[in-house]
């Protein structure tokens, strides 16, 4: 699989951005904008398994080129149509580079598990207001739901 090919496999593993309807299925009350901003969130979570996924994957001469090739489409595909909120795209580059960070430290140096990142993703949205607090729960299971992180590492062994 050449590193154009693996970052069409991971994009294609994630799950796009999530409607106002598909959080009504959880049983989250959330306005347009609060949905397009809770994807974003979403996206970024994605995108620290996925990165993780390729930097333990694949050698580093390729993981440039996946990583371009990846974010390029989610920019082509899901940003520039309007679908995570609003702002520049170079903004949210360095808002996926702080979640990496944040994400990272929990894993890294504290451990802790898929489940414990995606409650602090949680409680990321719920700070921002984007989420009610009694939707906290709900809002930890469409996290595990919409981010498979076991999924991306999977998905490159093959590629290895």
């Amino acid at each position: 699989m050449t590193p154009v090919e693996a970052a069409t496999a991971l994009f294609k593993t994630m799950p796009a951005p999530v409607s106002v309807d598909q959080l009504a299925e959880y049983g989250i009350d959330a306005s347009e904008s609060n949905a397009r901003h809770i994807a974003r969130e979403i996206l970024s979570l994605n995108l620290y398994w996925i990165l993780a996924a390729v930097d333990a994957h694949i050698p580093l001469k390729y993981r440039a080129a996946i990583r371009e090739t990846l974010f390029e489409t989610i920019k082509t595909r899901w940003w520039q149509p309007g679908q995570l909120g609003e702002g520049a795209w170079s903004e949210y580059q360095q808002e996926v580079t702080e979640r990496r960070v944040v994400y990272g430290r929990l894993v890294d140096e504290e451990g802790m598990s898929h489940m414990a990142v995606s409650a602090e993703a949680a409680s990321l949205i719920e700070d921002q207001g984007y989420v009610a607090t009694e939707d906290r729960q709900k809002l930890l299971v469409l996290l595990i739901d919409y981010a498979p992180a076991a999924q991306y590492g999977t998905l490159l062994d093959n590629v290895g």
